[in-house]
């Protein structure tokens, strides 16, 4: 079936009537009947009924038709394909971030490295640290800073450093009238907003309670589960609960009236900082300089002094 067949096929079927199609087709009305007729004549098969009131598709006009429009969905995802194939430039990098430390330290970098090089095009795509890894693996982004993630096979990484999880709750009682530290009984009895639940990070304290005390945090005063830092945040200062969030947040919310932050009785709940990429394929120049510049020009401070585990 040629391309032209199709759009008169779905235009009469719209119009369902000659004269309309043809008109929207700037065709003449016999021209339209004629095409109309060769097409039957390849299938063999009469396709439309003509009446007083125009055009009524026969049982083979109606599975035609349907296939037609198909054709036309097809050729519209053809032409974004096309366009979106248009729109990648050589010189793009595809970078992944994770949703807390990856936001915060990328786009900083990206304007000191495209001062460097102003021709080429950095994509940052923030997610979470499973989506991330799966581009990796299928070669979508060149590389990405993941938080906490577990080394997988074909999955090269490098920690860049040690970054920890801070405690905050509402500025009201009983949080606020309690000594700190505040002990680790205490703390689980306080009704309790988990981290998000996709990330890399969102098993640093259930890991480190497990550990330490042969405590599961599921077992204890969870009210609430979110997946972005801002409802987190929003969640403690509406009273919800305490919770914990990565250090480069906290700065974001260290002069907020309405929360404060708080020492625990424990060890640091720290997490590394990764560069990762896949081994198993190969990296453009511009993106390994772009990775090595990452590597080279981490702000002064942003880790923990003590990150060496």
């Amino acid at each position: 079936m040629q391309l032209d067949d199709i759009e008169v096929l779905v235009t009469v079927s719209e119009t369902k009537s000659l004269s309309q199609a043809a008109e929207r087709l700037y065709m003449s009305r016999p021209g339209l009947s004629q095409k109309i007729a060769n097409i039957e004549a390849r299938f063999g098969m009469k396709l439309y009924e003509r009446t007083s009131t125009g055009v009524v598709p026969t049982p083979a006009g109606v599975i035609v038709t349907k296939f037609a429009r198909k054709m036309t969905s097809l050729e519209s995802l053809l032409a974004a394909e096309l366009a979106a194939v248009d729109e990648n430039f050589d010189s793009t990098i595809e970078v992944g971030m994770s949703f807390a430390d990856g936001v915060t330290l990328l786009p900083a970098l990206v304007k000191k490295f495209h001062d460097l090089h102003p021709d080429a095009l950095v994509h940052l795509e923030a997610g979470y640290e499973p989506g991330l890894l799966k581009k990796l693996k299928d070669g979508d982004i060149n590389f990405a800073i993941l938080e906490n993630e577990s080394v997988e096979e074909g999955i090269a990484t490098e920690t860049l450093g040690y970054s920890q999880l801070l405690f905050c709750a509402p500025d009201k009682p009983p949080y606020n009238s309690t000594p700190q530290p505040v002990k680790i009984k205490t703390l689980l009895e306080w009704p309790m907003i988990i981290y998000e639940w996709h990330s890399g990070r969102h098993m640093v304290g259930n890991r480190h309670f497990r550990d330490r005390y042969g405590i599961s945090l599921r077992d204890h005063n969870m009210v609430a589960r979110f997946d972005t830092h801002e409802a987190m945040m929003n969640g403690a200062r509406a009273g919800l609960g305490w919770t914990s969030v990565p250090r480069c947040i906290a700065r974001r919310y260290r002069n907020d009236p309405n929360i404060i932050w708080f020492e625990v009785d424990t060890d640091p709940m720290r997490y590394p900082i990764d560069l990762a990429w896949n081994a198993e394929r190969a990296i453009s120049p511009l993106a390994l300089e772009f990775m090595d510049f990452v590597r080279n020009n981490i702000p002064d401070g942003y880790f923990c002094s003590d990150d060496k585990q």
